[in-house]
């Protein structure tokens, strides 16, 4: 029975290490995306999902389907050990990621800021050009009967 518990029990920690590793990468694309609470709930509730079937795929494999508590302890063990561990990093990493992707738009849009202002110039000037135009200059003449140097009078 001892030896049992042992093939079980270590599936279960790696279940849990690759759950701790999902839920980083949720959290991660929370962070990236930006959204507000109705993504963070959507994460929330797709990471349940695969967590949900990621124990029950481990129950399978160790017990035949029957849960027990040490599975649930070592996928608990897992993620601690995860987030404890590599969570950390990844998240400090994937924060110093998103200042400078942030840093670096800030610095395009400082660096594009004179052109788009150039190009609003040159199209206003444009356009009141074109609205200084008399409507009748717009339109093509008509063809008159008459030649050159004649008077219908």
């Amino acid at each position: 029975m001892a030896g049992e518990f042992w093939p079980g029990f270590l599936l279960a920690l790696g279940a849990g290490v690759v759950l701790g590793a999902a839920y980083d990468s949720f959290r991660i694309l929370h962070l990236v995306l930006g959204g507000g609470k109705g993504q963070r709930f959507l994460f929330d509730m797709l990471f349940m999902t695969v967590a949900a079937l990621v124990t029950f795929l481990t129950a399978l494999a160790a017990e035949a389907g029957q849960l027990r508590f040490y599975l649930l302890a070592g996928e608990g063990i897992g993620m601690c050990a995860w987030a404890l561990t590599f969570g950390e990093l990844t998240l400090w990493a994937a924060s110093v990621i998103a200042a400078f992707l942030r840093w670096l738009r800030r610095l395009g849009r400082w660096l594009m800021r004179p052109i788009y202002r150039t190009i609003r110039r040159v199209m206003r000037f444009f356009c009141r050009q074109l609205g200084k135009i008399p409507k009748n200059m717009s339109r093509k003449p008509k063809k008159s009967l008459e030649r050159d140097g004649e008077s219908s009078v």
